[in-house]
């Protein structure tokens, strides 16, 4: 018989392994910490409703939250906001740090935060492994039925709204473009280059609409230069244009032959490395197109109330996603 290891010598080798896997469980919480953690928005106090509705389209029950300020005209402007993958409009409403909220409330226009099927948007890529995809879920028919329903309720612009997506919300932004541009007064898309024609299931964009691009350089997800959407190398999201060929696309679209003008914003925050530059093609009687290049930036919304976690790479604080945002589509000017 092998002689029984004693007592001691037995405590000794599990409270050494006690201690490698405290220790190994501490670091992968404190890593997790570190990439993943972010603080609470702040922000100014908000004055309107926040109300949750329920429509029928396709035969599924959609769901979309509605910000209603307190001072909302007949005929007031709508802007629709489409959240990243993974995410409802609750997230989304959440990590602008309630930006389209506050600026509603100055400039009295309504916010509605749709919400994707499973947690995605029906783009038009075609390899994109989202459920909605793969069930080929209607969600331009949400998005009508939600621009209609807010017009029933609320009394906002019935012919024409806005819209502003991030990453996979992003990507539905450019199929409403294409499928429905009578009825957009302008667009906005965060970390969200086209599609390549190869994998572009959408018709071709035809009518001009004014256009906002958001992109970070250092995106991890959506490659700035162009390329393969991944999940961190993982779930293929389809090939997509750079973020430049995204931004001269809708330049040729909208028919804008001018120089473009070219401007580096202020650098707001000293701890945080990142370089905001901005470009203005405009150009009377066309639809104007604005590019926000955020060299060192990932693949996040930048505000100024809140930081994404560090995992999907640097927020910069240079430019206020929501403020360029409600600046370019001319809210402020829209006040009755």
């Amino acid at each position: 018989m092998q002689p029984e290891i004693s007592s001691p010598r037995r405590r000794r080798a599990v409270l050494a392994v006690a201690v490698v896997l405290a220790t190994l469980a501490t670091t992968a919480l404190g890593l997790y910490g570190y990439l993943m953690w972010t603080p609470a928005p702040t922000g100014a106090a908000l004055s309107g409703q926040v109300v949750g509705s329920t429509l029928t389209v396709g035969g599924r029950d959609r769901t979309y939250t509605a910000y209603v300020p307190p001072r909302l005209a007949s005929g007031a402007p709508l802007l629709v906001v489409l959240h990243g993958s993974f995410e409802n409009g609750a997230a989304v409403r959440r990590n602008t740090g309630y930006g389209f909220d506050d600026l509603a409330d100055r400039y009295g226009f309504a916010v509605a935060y749709p919400d994707g099927y499973q947690e995605g948007w029906n783009d038009c890529r075609r390899v994109a492994a989202t459920p909605a995809r793969r069930e080929n879920v209607d969600d331009v028919g949400f998005v009508r039925a939600l621009t209609a329903d807010m017009h029933r309720r609320y009394g906002v612009d019935d012919t024409k709204f806005y819209a502003a997506g991030y990453s996979n919300g992003g990507q539905m932004v450019f199929r409403l473009a294409a499928e429905m541009p009578d009825r957009l007064a302008g667009i906005a898309a965060i970390a969200a280059n086209l599609p390549v024609t190869a994998d572009n299931s959408c018709p071709p964009m035809t009518g001009a609409v004014p256009v906002l691009i958001m992109a970070g350089t250092d995106d991890p997800i959506s490659p700035f230069a162009g390329g393969e959407v991944t999940i961190f190398g993982f779930s293929s999201r389809g090939r997509v244009m750079s973020a430049d060929d995204t931004t001269k696309m809708f330049v040729r679209l909208n028919g804008t032959t001018d120089a473009p003008v070219t401007r580096t914003l202020a650098h707001r925050e000293p701890a945080t490395d990142t370089t905001v530059r901005e470009t203005v093609y405009s150009e009377s009687d066309k639809a104007p197109v604005v590019q926000y290049t955020i060299s060192g930036g990932g693949h996040v919304i930048p505000t100024a109330h809140h930081r994404y976690p560090r995992l999907l790479g640097r927020t910069s604080h240079d430019v206020d996603a929501p403020a360029a945002i409600s600046d370019f589509f001319a809210f402020a000017r829209k006040q009755p």
